[in-house]
């Protein structure tokens, strides 16, 4: 093996309680075709686990003969805080990012280089766009991350434009920060045509049953609501550059996820739901709703339960709150 192969593609990957997944994840990152071995790293940064994880990643690093494994110990920041600091400590001229509850088929990354040539700055396994030419950041904005792409895995980054755009991912939130990530990513190429979406295969996406949105409602919640608003406080700058199907679109997005915040508060005791954060949450919700009905389409373009939900919330949000509460079993 060569002693100073230039690494190609940086793999980072927060981990935070996951020990049933972990060797799995990191072993599928691993075994890549046609991948040498100083091409890669795989930086495992633990956000502070408890469950036996941390020893679980302190051992693949020592496993790995090739030393290609990276481990790095945090106190329990957040997903956005442990992918920072895996940027931080990234080499790569690309950065993918995989959850440790996922995994890789063995092609994944050969695909991806497939498509990274010296005016690339991101390959999108996505099914939300395919085509043979490579888009603007704009384009990639409107038909692809608003169109339910909001994801950072799946995903080759070009290092370079992370770091020259002084890209990161915001901390604090639980919910939300990827969508912002790309936004920024997208915006920072601008007009520039230089983003590949391929068709998607490679990447193993794991439902979790304890993800950001599966367990009972908490303050974090509110990211959904939060990190949408701060999407179009990112997009109005740059209004002329993408049409006006693409604001409707983020409207829309806006409404669906305030009634996800919603239906998580409908569904609580009613001990809980009468709340400061329950009402928070609801007054934060209908805010969000009422603003994105003020963009011309958006109503018509929802799908046809959610006009009927938006209709009867603005009618009368604690019937709404009682009849969702009822439809969903509670009580």
């Amino acid at each position: 093996m060569e002693e100073n192969r230039e690494i190609l593609v940086s793999i980072i990957i927060p981990v935070y309680q996951a020990k049933d997944t972990l060797d799995r994840c990191v072993l599928s990152c691993l075994n890549q075709k046609f991948v040498k071995e100083g091409e890669i790293e795989v930086i495992l940064v633990d956000d502070g686990s408890t469950d036996g994880s941390s020893e679980i990643c302190d051992r693949l690093a020592k496993e790995d003969e090739h030393g290609r494994v990276q481990v790095m110990h945090t106190r329990n920041h957040g997903v956005s805080h442990a992918r920072n600091i895996g940027l931080e400590h990234a080499s790569g001229r690309f950065v993918v990012f995989v959850d440790s509850d996922d995994e890789v088929k063995a092609g994944y990354l050969e695909t991806l280089m497939k498509y990274a040539d010296e005016g690339t700055s991101l390959v999108d396994e996505t099914r939300s766009f395919n085509g043979n030419t490579k888009l603007s950041g704009f384009q990639y904005i409107e038909n692809s991350v608003l169109d339910r792409n909001t994801h950072v895995w799946g995903k080759l980054f070009e290092r370079q434009s992370i770091e020259e755009g002084h890209i990161r991912f915001k901390e604090g939130l639980a919910i939300g920060e990827d969508l912002l990530f790309l936004l920024d990513f997208a915006i920072f190429q601008g007009k520039r045509h230089t983003i590949k979406c391929i068709e998607d295969g490679n990447y193993i996406y794991t439902e979790n049953a304890t993800g950001a949105m599966k367990q009972e409602f908490k303050e974090s919640y509110l990211g959904e609501i939060i990190s949408w608003r701060e999407a179009e406080e990112k997009l109005l700058p740059y209004k002329n550059e993408m049409s006006r199907d693409a604001f409707v679109s983020l409207s829309v997005s806006q409404i669906l996820t305030a009634f996800l915040v919603i239906g998580k508060v409908a569904v609580l005791d009613d001990d809980k739901r009468d709340n400061d954060l329950a009402r928070l949450a609801v007054d934060e919700a209908k805010g969000q709703i009422e603003h994105a009905l003020k963009t011309q389409g958006v109503f018509a373009a929802l799908p046809l339960g959610h006009k009927i939900k938006t209709a009867l919330f603005r009618l009368s949000p604690e019937l709404y709150l009682k009849l969702y509460g009822r439809h969903k079993g509670k009580g």
